[in-house]
């Protein structure tokens, strides 16, 4: 009896470990299907993920984190992030909706410089990063090139 509790807790747990990572990469590849119909509509051929612009992503959505803005946390620019991002958009979401990638990419389809980064046709590679920060509050972040 022990050692079935054992057991059903360990796979309980390791189900629980694991299920944030599978989530996470779900809601940015959404964003990029999002963005791809977004484009589509506007007849401009698709952007693909990379991972370097993936990684940059990640380091300004965490410093979006503590510091929502366009400018770095130490002044400067959000394009000195990476050699390679040329376009930039940021979200903020306080609650679960709000950070559903459907409302994300709405959200930059409704602001005119973050719509025109998602339409922008030399654009052919993003990066999408989401950050939960401990304040319940998720930072999505978009690099392109």
């Amino acid at each position: 009896m022990r050692k079935g509790l054992i057991v059903a807790l360990t796979a309980l747990l390791f189900g629980l470990l694991f299920q944030p990572v599978e989530s996470r990469a779900a809601s940015e590849d959404d964003v990029l299907g999002l963005i791809n119909a977004e484009r589509s509509q506007a007849g401009l051929g698709s952007v693909s993920m990379d991972s370097s612009l993936t990684e940059a992503a990640a380091i300004r959505a965490q410093e979006c984190s503590t510091y929502f803005s366009h400018t770095r946390p130490d002044g400067s620019s959000w394009s000195t992030v990476s050699g390679i991002t040329k376009g930039e958009n940021l979200a903020r979401a306080r609650d679960n909706a709000q950070s559903k990638p459907e409302n994300v990419v709405l959200a930059w389809m409704l602001s005119p410089k973050h719509k025109e980064n998602v339409l922008k046709p030399a654009y052919t590679s993003v990066g999408i990063a989401y950050y939960y920060g401990e304040n319940g509050v998720t930072i999505i972040v978009c690099e392109f090139n």
